[in-house]
């Protein structure tokens, strides 16, 4: 591990689901990017998969985690100084994206700079991280992912698209996902289920991730700078 990187970005992500969202849309922004490749590898300790991006501007390495709650991103400094500074000790500069849902606080963005997050965000600021971006949900991420319908439709192999119309009552996307699955499968028009964790990643590969950037409910563009 000591390539030299010219710039480090590090996700760290709630859970499983937003792992495998943000894995997808990091490699998405690769392949609008033909003029760079990407070089997936295992950490030689834990066994993670990181990503080497390799372009006129050098290579940089990609990093994420996922937490298990969004009551632990705060605790992912050790990590980040473990597996990202130390694991990759010549990468010059460090960009660390915080991917997390405010469900449960009530859409109180307050909550994320103070307390156990201010500290943090200190901890991260003496282990020379410059730049910090918050892609915080106002909801679930399963929110964003009801922004594609015709995507979702895809996944269910529908024979007539979803329209808003279908899409259940309620505050938590999570919850309203799964009514619509529910919904439809009362109906016999699809067999399938909403999964969380890995097992979302089918419904994921069948989204239409442009139309979801575009609508702008995340910055979700922010992501693009790794390819830039």
């Amino acid at each position: 591990m000591d390539q030299e990187f010219e710039q480090g970005f590090a996700l760290i992500m709630e859970a499983d689901t937003e792992y495998q969202f943000y894995q997808a849309l990091f490699l998405h922004y690769g392949r609008k990017h033909p003029e760079c490749s990407i070089e997936c590898l295992n950490d030689p300790v834990t066994f993670e998969p990181y990503y080497i991006v390799h372009g006129s501007f050098g290579k940089r390495i990609v990093r994420l985690n996922a937490v298990g709650t969004i009551t632990q991103i705060h605790n992912s400094a050790s990590w980040f100084s473990n597996r990202c500074l130390s694991g990759h000790p010549q990468a010059k500069n460090w960009t660390v994206f915080l991917c997390y849902d405010m469900d449960d606080y009530s859409s109180d963005v307050s909550k994320f700079y103070e307390g156990d997050w201010a500290q943090f965000r200190s901890q991260l600021s003496l282990l020379g991280v410059q730049t910090v971006i918050d892609l915080a949900a106002s909801a679930d991420i399963e929110d964003i992912f009801l922004l594609d319908l015709d995507g979702i439709s895809r996944y269910m192999e529908l024979s007539q698209p979803l329209t808003s119309a279908d899409i259940p009552s309620g505050r938590k996307g999570a919850a309203r996902l799964k009514r619509l699955f529910a919904a439809q499968r009362s109906k016999q028009a699809t067999r399938k289920a909403y999964h969380k964790g890995e097992r979302s990643r089918a419904l994921i590969d069948c989204l239409d991730l442009d139309r979801i950037i575009t609508q702008n409910l995340l910055p979700l563009f922010q992501l693009e700078q790794i390819f830039l």
